[in-house]
């Protein structure tokens, strides 16, 4: 939106930016709230670490940080907090002696079947009545706005 800045003053409400961060924070919250309501008391930090570990098992928290843009701290208070909770669990790997990976506990497995349709059933909610072409026009706009913050 090039109407963010009316000569030297911001126009917060025009900016992409401030309704990007809007809608991920509201989005943020109303996982939180469904997850919770569910019984279940799952940050969307774990979550994200969740689905990464759902997709591929027994990676290095290196790895899972770089799979979720987390830096290395952020990532070992996640894990260790998924530990405690019964999550997830740290083990040696074979071939690395200073490396640890995480995998999923059981339960961490089992709550696939309870937090995706919780997840699925947000997803349809936030893209109520957003046609198909909107929401393929905004993502392949967001990537090239990535892209272009990557490169700058």
């Amino acid at each position: 939106m090039h109407d963010q800045f009316a000569g030297d003053e911001i126009v917060l409400e025009n900016a992409l930016a401030y309704w990007i961060h809007r809608v991920y924070q509201a989005t943020r919250g109303a996982m939180y709230t469904r997850f919770r309501a569910s019984g279940e008391e799952i940050t969307p930090e774990q979550w994200i670490v969740l689905v990464r570990l759902w997709q591929q098992d027994g990676r290095t928290q290196t790895e899972l940080g770089a799979a979720t843009f987390h830096d290395r701290p952020t990532m070992s208070r996640i894990v260790d907090v998924m530990e405690r909770r019964g999550l997830v669990e740290r083990r040696a790997d074979p071939e690395n002696a200073r490396a640890r990976r995480v995998h999923l506990t059981r339960r961490g497995k089992a709550l696939r079947k309870t937090l995706v349709p919780l997840a699925r059933a947000l997803v349809g909610d936030v893209q109520r009545g957003i046609s198909r072409k909107d929401l393929e026009v905004t993502r392949a706009t967001l990537m090239k706005m990535f892209a272009n913050v990557e490169r700058a």
